[in-house]
């Protein structure tokens, strides 16, 4: 009895260290599958000779606010066969040009991610350049705490990096 009080009490004990730690987890997590949908995305870009799109998910099921800089519903990976930008799934209307979805990435609840730059989507050219001059996400976790947030930075030649948010973006 004595042993199960002390077990009690020592869980009781170790629970908030833990919240923090899951917490920063999902922002991990969340940063990295940025970082595997950007690699994925200048990949395809170089196989088919450009055409690829990053756009954040217009999910209805998902609210935030309306804010072309809040990607925190997750975002999606695609082939822009019409050259518009935004994805454009296939209908039944038969449209001439439909996208091809290539993968979709969801966030963990109450993971924060922030777009440096006011836009829905942008492109990736042929050769892998991602659309945007130093490009740059930040994933907060749900306590908001500083050691816990991520960011992923892109220079203007490609290079892609997941930092703490503590280290500057700039000079990638």
């Amino acid at each position: 009895m004595v042993t199960l009080a002390l077990m009690g009490l020592l869980a009781g004990l170790a629970a908030p260290g833990f919240s923090v730690l899951a917490q920063r987890y999902k922002a991990d997590l969340a940063a990295s599958q940025m970082l595997v949908a950007l690699n994925l995305a200048r990949m395809e870009a170089i196989r088919r000779g450009g055409g690829v799109g990053v756009q954040r998910l217009e999910d209805a099921t998902c609210v935030r606010p309306d804010s072309a800089q809040d990607w925190s519903c997750g975002w999606m990976v695609f082939a822009d066969r019409d050259g518009d930008g935004l994805f454009n799934p296939p209908t039944r209307s038969g449209r001439a040009i439909s996208d091809q979805l290539i993968q979709v990435f969801r966030v963990s609840d109450g993971t924060l991610v922030k777009r440096s730059l006011s836009q829905r989507s942008f492109a990736v050219n042929r050769w892998g350049q991602l659309g945007g001059v130093n490009l740059g996400f930040t994933f907060t976790p749900p306590n908001n705490r500083l050691d816990s947030t991520y960011q992923v930075c892109s220079a203007t030649g490609g290079r892609i990096r997941k930092l703490p948010a503590t280290v500057s973006c700039s000079g990638s």
